[in-house]
C-alpha cells in the first residue's frame, strides 16, 4: 500500500499539550502539577512525548529512506541530532548559570545547586563540562533531549528493519527491554553514580512501538485492532487507573513504604503499566478525534498545536522558565500569588513564542501548513 504523506493536526496537538505539562511538572512544588496527567494515570507527559517522537520519526524519515536511500536518511537524521545536541548544551549553560547565580545571590536557605544536581559543576567544573559534552553528566531535568538524541541516532536503522519486517524490530526491542529490566542495565550519568533517569535500554521500546504503529497504520492497517470493543476496553483501563492513581498520588502514598515497593509504575525502567497506559491514551484519542477535526484548528487547541509544531524551542524555553519560576516562588513573600504568576505567565510565554514562530514560518511560505502528522484509523483514509 502506498504511504500517504497527508498531515493531520492530532500529533502536534498532543505534543504541545505534553510540553505544557512538562513545564508545569518541572516547577518544584507547583500546586498545578497535582492536576496533570501523572496524577491520574500510571504514565505522564514524558511517555506521550517519546511515543509521539517515534511516530514523527517514521513520518519524517520513512519516505526519505525509500526515495533517497539509507545514506541520505542517515545524513538528515545526523543534522537533526547535531541541532538537538547543541540545544541541549545551550540549555545546560543557561539553566546551570541561572541556578548558580540564584545560589550566590540569595540566602533564603533554598539549595538551588542541589535542586538541579549541579554539585559536580561546582566541585570540578572542567571535568564536569567534559562529562556534559560526552553526555556522561545529566543535571536534573536534562533527561529528555539526550534520550531523544540516542533514539534518533538509530532511527534510520530501526525504520529500515521495520519496513522490511516489523516483527524483527519488535522482537529485538522487546528483548532488550526485558533484559534491561532483569539485569538492571542503564547508563551512568555522573561520578556520583546517578544513572540516566530515563533509561535508554527500556525507553527505546516505547519509541520503536511508535515507529511500528505508524508503519502498520499506513501500510497494513487491517493488522491493528480497531473497533468499539477495543475502545471500551481502553476507556475502562484508563478509568480504573485514574481511580487507583489519583488518591494515592494526592496522599503521597506512592512514595511511602510499602507502596514505594509495590507501586508498579517505575519510570526509569519504564514499567509495562506505563507502556499500556500511554498506548490506551493514544488509542482513545486516535479513535475519537478525526485527523482533521475542526476544533483542533481553533482556540486553545490551535495554540497547543502551535507549541507542538515548535517542540524543541518550546521545550527549551519551558525548561528555563520552570527553573526561573522556581527561584521566583522560593524568593517570593507571597507563595500563592507567585505560583499563579509563574503558571500563567510561563504558559503564556510558551504559547506566544510558538505563535510568533508560526507567523515567521507563514511569512516565509505564504501560509501556515499544519505540521502534525499522526496515526490514522484503519479504513479511515485522509483525503
Amino acid at each position: 500500500m502506498k504511504e500517504n504523506s497527508e498531515r493531520d493536526l492530532r500529533l502536534d496537538f498532543c505534543r504541545g499539550v505534553a510540553l505544557i505539562i512538562i513545564f508545569i511538572d518541572h516547577v518544584p512544588g507547583n500546586p498545578l502539577s497535582s492536576w496533570t496527567l501523572r496524577n491520574f494515570s500510571f504514565c505522564d507527559a514524558a511517555e506521550v512525548f517519546v511515543l509521539i517522537s517515534g511516530i514523527a520519526s517514521y513520518l519524517a524519515y520513512g519516505s526519505r529512506l525509500v526515495r533517497f536511500g539509507f545514506a541520505a536518511c542517515a545524513k538528515a537524521v545526523g543534522r537533526n541530532c547535531v541541532r538537538i545536541y547543541l540545544a541541549h548544551l545551550l540549555l545546560i549553560v543557561i539553566v546551570g548559570g541561572l541556578m548558580l547565580w540564584a545560589a550566590w545571590q540569595f540566602s533564603s536557605g533554598t539549595d538551588y545547586i542541589d535542586s538541579v544536581k549541579l554539585q559536580w559543576l561546582v566541585d570540578d567544573p572542567w571535568r564536569a563540562m567534559v562529562a556534559v559534552v560526552m553526555l556522561a553528566y545529566l543535571p536534573r531535568l536534562m533527561d529528555i533531549l539526550p534520550l531523544y538524541i540516542l533514539l534518533l541516532t538509530v532511527a534510520p536503522a530501526i525504520i529500515f528493519v521495520v519496513k522490511h519486517d516489523y516483527r524483527v524490530a519488535l522482537l529485538v526491542s522487546a528483548t532488550v527491554y526485558a533484559l534491561a529490566w532483569a539485569n538492571g542495565w542503564n547508563l551512568s550519568a555522573d561520578k556520583y553514580g546517578r544513572e540516566w533517569y530515563l533509561n535508554p535500554f527500556t525507553w527505546q521500546f516505547l519509541y520503536i512501538l511508535g515507529i511500528t504503529l505508524c508503519h502498520l497504520s499506513r501500510t497494513e492497517p487491517q493488522i491493528l485492532p480497531w473497533g468499539r470493543r477495543w475502545l471500551w476496553a481502553a476507556l475502562a483501563f484508563l478509568i480504573v487507573t485514574a481511580i487507583i492513581a489519583w488518591p494515592l498520588n494526592q496522599l503521597g502514598l506512592t512514595q511511602m513504604r510499602p507502596f514505594s515497593y509495590i507501586w508498579p509504575t517505575d519510570k526509569t525502567y519504564l514499567s509495562p503499566l506505563r507502556v499500556i497506559n500511554v498506548l490506551a491514551l493514544l488509542y482513545v484519542f486516535a479513535y475519537l478525534v478525526s485527523p482533521r477535526a475542526q476544533w483542533l484548528k481553533n482556540g486553545i487547541a490551535a495554540l497547543c498545536t502551535s507549541c507542538g509544531r515548535h517542540s524543541l524551542t518550546v521545550y527549551g524555553m519551558g525548561l528555563v522558565l520552570s527553573c526561573l519560576g522556581y527561584v521566583v516562588i522560593q524568593e517570593s513573600g507571597a507563595r500563592n500569588a507567585a505560583n499563579l504568576a509563574v503558571n500563567v505567565f510561563g504558559i503564556a510565554i510558551l504559547v506566544l513564542t510558538a505563535t510568533m514562530l508560526d507567523r515567521r514560518d507563514a511569512s516565509r511560505r505564504g501560509a501556515i501548513t499544519p505540521a502534525a502528522i499522526g496515526i490514522r484509523p484503519p479504513g479511515r483514509a485522509v483525503a
